[in-house]
């Protein structure tokens, strides 16, 4: 009987995975421009009400000039008859009258039901560019929390980015590999990273308002817009807020419920202030690749330890994988590889390990505590250059990975932060 049993579970794990392949072979990878909805019907979807009852006809029509109009109830949805798998969706989308609730579901797998499995990209009003778990749908942002994670939410990075009722807005949905996307209006609103399901229908909601669609294609991701390659000076840091920053520090430094990163770093005239404790970073939203970035710092009392991030990948964790410009006291120019990143320096590979360590070259170049000191960093491909105060401090090639986001660390007393932008190489 045990036997048997093993040999159902097996098989059951087989099936599993089975089924979970035949998904993915089955979902279609767009090679050229393809247009979800001809503006004339509705060939190509499937209509959805709660408990499959109600009238299809009564919730969603086709308005003169080929746009969808959806009264918003009952609840449901309208989805792709196909699967699809690394796409850019690109639709337009309004409130004809009062804002409501909405969202555009990627990657929606299994039965038809009124929350199916799948990620939601929010479009309730002031709230586009969240994401909502849907089925036990996994990603790394929702897994490993955050003080932007309440529940099954996740917020997106900033305000909103939509115009106002009635004027058109143009909604992105970028699905590359195991990420996600959703920029409004040309805005990167959020990231999902390390999905678990790479590939589903796609589902248009009607959830209690009504709204409008119009000009939904489906592309290949050639040209996805990141990494960024700046082409001009662009400030990271506008010197009011941290607008394009997000903040992590991790789940067990709550203290009541209450998250502090709020705290942890702020901003006051023109300088972006950090406690220090407990260890985590401020990081870009946008991930980035060659470019020369340019930090001041300096230490508000006692110098200890902090650090750049530079081509930080994966999930936000307080050693993420990255290349750090290290500024320990006495040791800003050092590399450090963190989560098994590597880099060529002095004639030899560092890493990849846990944590290894490329020293810097000849003396400290650093200034006493409470000056203003500066970090010139070149990431060039595979190569990083660090110039602390002027003066060529290390450098290294073939760094693995070479993009991603930039970081600036909270790591042991307080550190200031001013003038951080990037430009572009060759200035």
């Amino acid at each position: 009987m045990k036997r048997a049993m093993w040999m159902l579970s097996v098989a059951s794990v087989l099936l599993c995975g089975g089924v979970l392949a035949a998904a993915e072979e089955e979902a279609i990878e767009p090679k050229e421009k393809i247009a979800l909805f001809d503006g004339k019907s509705f060939d190509g979807w499937v209509r959805y009400l709660r408990g499959g009852k109600g009238d299809p006809d009564k919730t969603w029509a086709i308005k003169e000039g080929g746009a969808i109009a959806c009264t918003g109830r009952p609840a449901g949805y309208i989805r792709t008859e196909k699967a699809y798998k690394n796409y850019h969706l690109r639709l337009e989308y309004r409130w004809p009258g009062r804002t409501g609730n909405n969202g555009v579901l990627a990657h929606m797998v299994g039965k038809d039901n009124v929350w199916p499995k799948s990620l939601e990209c929010q479009g309730q009003f002031h709230a586009q560019g969240d994401f909502w778990e849907i089925g036990g749908w996994k990603f790394n942002e929702h897994t490993t929390g955050g003080h932007r994670v309440r529940g099954r939410n996740v917020h997106k990075y900033d305000p909103h980015n939509e115009k106002e009722p009635g004027e058109w807005n143009v909604y992105e949905v970028w699905a590359v590999g195991d990420v996600v996307r959703p920029y409004v209006n040309g805005k990167l609103m959020n990231e999902a990273s390390g999905c678990q399901i790479t590939a589903g229908k796609i589902c248009l909601q009607s959830e209690g308002a009504p709204i409008e669609y119009r000009n939904i294609t489906l592309e290949p991701p050639t040209g996805k817009p990141w990494p960024v390659t700046p082409t001009k000076k662009t400030e990271l840091f506008n010197g009011k807020d941290l607008t394009g920053w997000v903040r992590f520090i991790p789940n067990e430094k709550k203290v009541d419920g209450t998250w502090q990163t709020q705290t942890v770093w702020t901003v006051k005239d023109g300088v972006i202030h950090c406690t220090g404790k407990p260890n985590g970073y401020i990081r870009t939203e946008e991930s980035y690749a060659n470019y020369k970035l340019h930090v001041e710092w300096r230490w508000a009392a006692k110098p200890t330890n902090s650090g750049v991030l530079l081509h930080k990948q994966g999930i936000d964790k307080v050693w993420p994988t990255c290349v750090e410009a290290q500024l320990m006291h006495q040791n800003a120019g050092d590399f450090w590889l963190l989560s098994h990143s590597t880099i060529k320096a002095g004639g030899q590979q560092i890493g990849p390990k846990p944590y290894a360590n490329a020293k810097k070259r000849g003396e400290p170049a650093e200034k006493p505590a409470g000056e203003w000191n500066t970090y010139d960093i070149t990431c060039d491909g595979g190569t990083v250059k660090l110039v602390v105060n002027g003066r060529l401090m290390n450098e290294g090639t073939d760094a693995n990975p070479s993009s991603g986001t930039i970081c600036l660390q909270s790591e042991g007393s307080p550190i200031e932060f001013r003038n951080v932008y990037l430009e572009p190489l060759g200035k």
